[in-house]
């Protein structure tokens, strides 16, 4: 019997893991990736150097594999009504029917559509440092990093020590806006040092940060070869002309989009996150869903990093075996009050970051007629726009089924990041900016033979190409 899976093997899944173990649970965590440790704690390729945030990523995995069953390279794909998780890999396919599920699928960098954007060269942050840490790779020679964060900071400085020429970091984040929050910071003394250290080494390397700015367009023919900056119009200082900067790498992160396909696939009632400025699965104080048996922790339910993360993880581990009970509620909550009183100081730092750096407007603005908003079907916004026009579209659905926009192979990732707030303010509010399409197995693509395990309801034993063989007969 498995009372725990868990979907992801980030920060939150695997502390989650090895804490379910140490409470009696026998816990499997499952991840599409080669290398535990999701994006926080990424892991260098063999025979590289550990930082110190990769070394205490090694020790969590470490734990976490010696506590519980760590299963990497399977991709969880779907979940069905009975609460089962199908996962697959390399064409084998297996089912899941554990006790409680904690779904721990983190996030993404929000996608930002603009002329050029879909040109080689441009890429967003996450994807550059998954590039230089996880695989020793150099994205580009010469860069700029835009966008609004701290991810900025982290991204430039990694890009730096591989070698990378960082021309310039655009902080679309005003000057006004960071000095008037920026006391409150003060009292995390720990945070504060964190990011001041990335700032002192981006200036050591006479790399500028750029305040209220923003890159309005990327330029070149077969790959990028300029990019196109300008002054926000909210930034309240004196207008500044635009200015091209000539690269082969536009980096670009303007915050996170927390991955909740399997919450909705599995009926969680939705919140609205400021964070991540879009609905995240609701969750009580042991981090269950209102889908009983269903947990979440990390990013996928909230803003918030990696330290957050693991104790949400943990806190859901003691949850579900409260829920199993595999221990008393006596023992739950004398476990978890240090927890809480950890979380509630962590997220006092966390909830600064929607404050500090919110997703500006205008980056709903940049993208033209001609500008690709669904990269995988190349479907133009001004196409969406005008079935709009012609109310042949009223919903973020009625568009998949008139354009094809989410029907591709990010199965709506990114164009449903990014639409339902580029509609809202195209369009007068017509548009729900926190809509989103409608979650549906798989939701990873998958081998057309895992398919059939999740239209012909067989025994584990039998393979998907035998259940098709047998469908055919029947």
């Amino acid at each position: 019997m498995i009372d725990l899976v868990v979907v992801g093997a980030g920060p939150a899944g695997l502390a989650a893991g090895a804490c379910a173990a140490d409470l009696g649970l026998r816990c499997i965590i499952v991840d599409e990736n080669l290398q535990a440790g999701g994006q926080y704690y990424r892991q260098p390729r063999p025979g590289a150097p550990l930082d110190r945030r990769q070394e205490a990523g090694r020790r969590l995995i470490e734990r976490a594999a010696q506590e519980a069953e760590l299963r990497l390279g399977w991709s969880a794909y779907g979940l069905d009504e009975g609460r089962r998780l199908w996962i697959v890999r390399d064409g084998e396919v297996e089912r899941l029917a554990p006790g409680t599920i904690l779904l721990a699928t983190g996030a993404f960098d929000r996608p930002a559509a603009f002329p050029g954007w879909t040109l080689p060269g441009v890429m967003t942050a996450g994807s550059a440092q998954a590039l230089v840490k996880g695989q020793g790779v150099r994205p580009g020679r010469r860069a700029v990093v835009a966008g609004s964060g701290p991810f900025l900071l982290v991204a430039a400085a990694n890009l730096l020590r591989a070698g990378v020429d960082v021309v310039e970091v655009v902080e679309a984040a005003s000057m006004p806006r960071i000095g008037r929050w920026l006391p409150r910071s003060l009292r995390h003394p720990a945070r504060y040092v964190e990011l001041a250290g990335y700032v002192v080494e981006l200036l050591g390397r006479r790399v500028p940060i750029r305040l209220g700015e923003m890159v309005v367009a990327a330029e070149g023919v077969d790959g990028i070869q300029s990019v196109r900056i300008s002054q926000r119009r909210s930034h309240g200082g004196p207008t500044r002309p635009e200015r091209r900067v000539e690269v082969d790498l536009l980096c670009v992160s303007y915050g996170f989009v927390a991955s909740t396909e399997f919450a909705r696939l599995a009926g969680c009632d939705l919140t609205w996150d400021n964070g991540l400025n879009q609905p995240v699965p609701r969750v009580n104080q042991w981090q269950e869903t209102t889908a009983r048996g269903v947990f979440v922790a990390g990013e996928a339910c909230g803003l918030g990093g990696a330290e957050i993360a693991q104790v949400e993880g943990e806190l859901a581990a003691v949850g579900a075996a409260r829920q199993l009970g595999r221990i008393s509620e006596q023992d739950a909550v004398r476990i978890a009050a240090p927890l809480r009183d950890r979380l509630r100081r962590l997220r006092e730092f966390a909830s600064l970051l929607p404050m500090l750096f919110p997703p500006p407007p205008e980056l709903h603005q940049l993208a033209s007629a001609e500008t690709i908003v669904c990269r995988c079907e190349n479907v133009t916004l001004g196409t969406v726009l005008a079935r709009v026009a012609a109310d042949e579209a009223t919903t973020i659905n009625e568009l998949k089924t008139t354009t094809r926009v989410g029907m591709g192979w990010c199965q709506g990732r990114v164009c449903g990041s990014l639409l339902p707030g580029t509609l809202a303010s195209r369009t007068g509010g017509r548009f729900d900016g926190g809509s989103a399409f409608t979650a549906r197995n798989p939701v990873r693509p998958v081998p057309a033979a895992a398919m059939a395990s999740l239209v012909v309801p067989l025994p584990i034993d039998v393979t998907p190409s035998e259940a098709v063989d047998r469908e055919a007969r029947d």
